[in-house]
């Protein structure tokens, strides 16, 4: 960075953390009642303007470079009821609609001169939760406008016959929904535990690329900030479902692998390797890249790092091994230190020397003078069995080589 620029991004950062203190200061005078003067008003509304303008801008630097990309359809629209509760004499409209009481629903809503909008998604968002699909229509036809909580509802059912009745009324499943932070996004990634559904919504435009942002990108951004469109999220949440037809029906349908996180997801689960292992081995098959190695500026450690070292944090030696077998590098990172980092330090600079000290006298690299601290009772014996589980994979590794020509460097299925 050149030192025009640094000095432009010191003076913002200058400007906002200024800009942040008075805020403060001048809503807290907002909250215990005392009235702003003209000069006060103004430079909370300039204040108020610059970061409108700053997120803007950071939204359109997250759109910029899927400029080139059809637009996508418009989010939902959020409820419509605000914070008012519904009237007493509502709560049988919302058992009736749950209950699919499609008569009872009908006169309910026939006989009322005057309906709005909020009572409608009320009655929708009742219908939806009991499965009711009469009920559902036909209060989407009678003017329900579709929004984020039925649709929520159809994913955590696996209803695919809700979904079909969402469809036949305008609805498209690459519609982001409305959520805190952003958080949901689309359909899809949601789903990826039931093909059926999976299948429905692909058929119907789903697109297997589209989903959040990290939330270290879209933090501040509002209920539906841009989406992802280069985003692994169906096929990373695929593979933490090990639903192998799932996965290559998504890569049929165009998902791209090297933007997903298969492996890491595929380990994610606790006690579901079991499960996982086959779709594990099917992706890296396919060409999940054993090395990719997860990193942020700033968040939680746990989220970061390489599948060996998630499999590594859980002494998951078959899936070490069989990383290692498809060209997982122990080297890339500090396995020992980084798992030492994410747990914490609480045990000790000890520990954690005698941790590095059994990994390389049994074979793994040289203990460097960066020193983590592990919090476990058996670090040693846990270091020692990965160096020794790294030297037979190099011992394997080299006897083939002497047997098979070089070209043949692709395990083959066992």
């Amino acid at each position: 960075m050149d030192s025009g620029n640094q000095n432009n991004t010191q003076e913002l950062l200058r400007q906002r953390q200024h800009d942040a203190q008075r805020r403060a200061v001048l809503t807290a005078k907002q909250a215990i009642g005392q009235q702003l003067t003209v000069v006060d008003a103004e430079e909370l509304d300039g204040i108020k303007a610059r970061e409108d303008a700053g997120l803007e801008a950071r939204r359109k630097q997250l759109e910029a470079p899927f400029a080139h990309l059809p637009p996508l359809p418009p989010p939902l629209p959020p409820f419509s009821g605000g914070g008012a509760p519904p009237q007493a004499e509502e709560k049988d409209f919302h058992n009736w609609c749950r209950d699919g009481n499609i008569e009872a629903v009908r006169r309910y809503i026939e006989g009322r001169q005057q309906l709005d909008d909020a009572v409608l998604q009320r009655g929708l968002t009742h219908a939806a939760e009991g499965g009711q699909l009469e009920t559902t229509r036909y209060l989407l036809q009678k003017g329900a406008k579709l929004f984020g909580v039925p649709i929520e509802t159809a994913c955590r059912r696996r209803d695919l016959e809700l979904f079909k009745v969402f469809v036949e009324n305008g609805w498209h499943p690459n519609q982001q929904i409305p959520s805190i932070e952003g958080n949901f996004g689309v359909v899809l990634p949601h789903c990826t535990g039931d093909l059926k559904i999976t299948q429905f919504l692909l058929s119907h435009g789903g697109d297997p690329n589209l989903g959040t942002f990290d939330r270290r990108k879209r933090s501040g951004l509002g209920s539906t900030p841009p989406l992802d469109r280069q985003s692994g999220a169906a096929l990373t949440s695929a593979a933490a479902h090990g639903n192998i037809e799932v996965i290559d029906l998504l890569l049929e349908n165009g998902a791209t692998l090297e933007w997903a996180t298969p492996l890491h997801a595929a380990l994610s689960v606790p006690g579901a390797w079991r499960r996982n292992r086959s779709a594990f081995e099917h992706l890296l098959r396919l060409g999940a890249d054993p090395n990719k190695n997860i990193q942020f500026d700033f968040g939680n450690l746990w989220e970061m790092g390489t599948p060996l070292l998630w499999a590594y944090r859980q002494c998951n030696w078959e899936a070490i091994e069989l990383l290692l077998e498809w060209g997982a590098d122990p080297d890339v990172g500090n396995i020992v230190r980084s798992d030492a980092e994410s747990r914490g330090f609480g045990a000790g600079q000890q520990a954690q020397q005698r941790a590095q000290h059994a990994y390389s006298r049994a074979g793994g690299p040289a203990v460097g003078e960066d020193h983590g601290l592990i919090n476990s009772e058996n670090t040693s014996e846990k270091a020692g069995k990965l160096a020794e589980i790294v030297e037979r994979t190099r011992r394997k590794k080299s006897s083939s080589l002497e047997h098979d020509p070089p070209s043949q460097g692709i395990p083959h299925d066992k």
